[in-house]
């Protein structure tokens, strides 16, 4: 029997330790997000001052969201087609860790509202659309079901009134969906566009309304015209590209 030299294993083991160090390293997808603790939650999502004097948004965002169709045959459109799949009943519920002037950008005219969510769930019914309107379906009703977590960050525009966000981004560090029966057409790629479009579209919403119970406590609620452009400023919204 031919043993091997005790040094020339070891030195396979090294290399074969610096080659999974240098794919780690070279792995671009962003790390999921750590769990916190539930208990660190509030019972609504109001802007509160910590005991260090941290402005948070930290609470569990459990919110139903609008009917919407998706089309695999032309990604990103949201209008009625014979190729659309009519997505409905859908409800959000996902833990959010905010902070109030992320990264010390707080200034009179704007500040920095970011931080992790999740993990979370997303859920909804997809169907072919059908009907005029797309308010009906035909075929089968399927079950979509989504987990995921991530890194959000606003920049909101307090010189108006009410404040508004003028920049934001999602990133989805970890997402998993699953339907519960097939359909006709593999709609899984715009199924994920249109949930990260829709939540992203609900935390500027959410973050507006926060921010301005925050600065006018006696304020009324946000417009019907503010909540339908998803608390984002009148003019020049864009994605914020910064770290």
């Amino acid at each position: 029997m031919r043993c091997c030299d005790s040094r020339t294993a070891a030195s396979r083991v090294l290399a074969i330790g610096a080659i999974c160090a240098a794919l780690a390293a070279c792995s671009s997808r962003p790390p999921a997000p750590a769990l916190k603790p539930a208990s660190a939650l509030n019972q609504d999502c109001s802007l509160v001052v910590a005991a260090g004097g941290e402005r948070q948004i930290n609470c569990r965002l459990a919110v139903q969201l609008p009917d919407t169709q998706v089309d695999a045959a032309h990604p990103g459109s949201v209008a009625c087609s014979s190729t659309s799949f009519s997505v409905f009943k859908q409800a959000l519920n996902l833990p959010i860790w905010l902070g109030y002037g992320q990264k010390g950008d707080d200034g009179p005219l704007r500040v920095r509202v970011g931080g992790t969510l999740g993990p979370g769930t997303h859920s909804a019914k997809v169907g072919q659309s059908a009907g005029n309107d797309c308010d009906a379906t035909v075929g089968p009703v399927a079950t979509l079901d989504a987990r995921l977590g991530g890194r959000y960050v606003a920049l909101v525009d307090q010189s108006q009134r009410p404040a508004c966000v003028a920049q934001s981004s999602l990133v989805l560090s970890s997402f998993e969906q699953a339907l519960s029966v097939p359909l006709s057409v593999n709609i899984a790629g715009v199924a994920r566009e249109m949930t990260s479009d829709a939540l992203q579209k609900r935390l500027d919403l959410e973050v507006a309304t926060q921010v301005n119970k925050y600065l006018q406590p006696s304020a009324r609620p946000l417009s019907d015209a503010v909540v339908s452009r998803n608390g984002r400023c009148p003019e020049g919204f864009r994605t914020f590209i910064g770290r």
